[in-house]
């Protein structure tokens, strides 16, 4: 049998607002229910932003 694949997680920019990653969440964040916030590139802002885990 197929195993189930995890659905994405959505990366918002805490400055523009604009949802510009996807990603997978591991399993340890998932058991501790915390947002998970990562510092990426925002196309939008031009710059290296903090993006926090949108609502699906």
């Amino acid at each position: 049998m197929a195993k189930k694949k995890k659905p994405f997680t959505k990366m918002q920019c805490k400055e523009c607002k604009e949802i510009n990653y996807f990603t997978n969440r591991s399993k340890g964040l998932d058991e501790e229910k915390k947002k998970l916030e990562l510092k990426k590139f925002c196309n939008t802002c031009r710059k290296h932003t903090p993006h926090k885990e949108a609502k699906k």
